[in-house]
Order: C-alpha cells, then structure tokens, then sequence
C-alpha cells in the first residue's frame, strides 16, 4: 500500500471585519444579508410585477413525454410552456 502525503496551505487570516448582528440574522434566516435602501425599491418594483406561481404535477405516458421533449425541442420551448399556454386557452373559453 502506498501512502500518500496531502499538504494544505496555510490557514486563512481572520477577517477583521465587524458583523453586523442583525445582517447575520437575516442571512441565517433568509439566505442573504439585509438589503439597502436602493435593493428594498428594486425588490419593492419587481414583487409588484411578480406573480407566485403553483407547482402542477402529473403522470404522463413514457411514450408521450418522449414526444413533448422532441416537439418542444425542435420549437425551441419547454414543456412548462406548451403545458401553461394549453391551461390557459382551456381554462378561459
């Protein structure tokens, strides 16, 4: 057996940086750290445009799914997109 020696670099310097306690809350809570005052009118503009979709699950057929991604793929679309624009047109004749 042949022994293999791993040598790490030298251990990083601590940053001297102060955390600011309640930014590190809001990251450990939501994933990122406490936006600014420009990011909070950004996010305010772009939630008004958003909508929160649903997820829909189904069970489709090997064989038909294996045409959807072919069809979809030689029309440069997804799935998703045929299957929204379908529900649609069905949902409000």
């Amino acid at each position: 057996m042949t022994q293999k020696k791993v040598s790490f670099g030298a251990r990083p310097k601590p940053v001297a940086a102060v955390i600011d306690p309640a930014a590190a809350d809001a990251f450990v809570a939501g994933g990122a750290e406490q936006p600014t005052a420009p990011q909070l009118v950004e996010q305010a503009q772009a939630s008004a445009e958003k909508v929160k979709f649903k997820r829909l699950t189904i069970d489709l057929d090997p064989q038909l799914h294996k045409r959807l991604k072919a069809r979809t793929a030689e029309e440069d679309t997804t799935i998703a997109d045929v299957a929204r624009k379908l529900l649609q047109e069905w949902a409000y004749r």
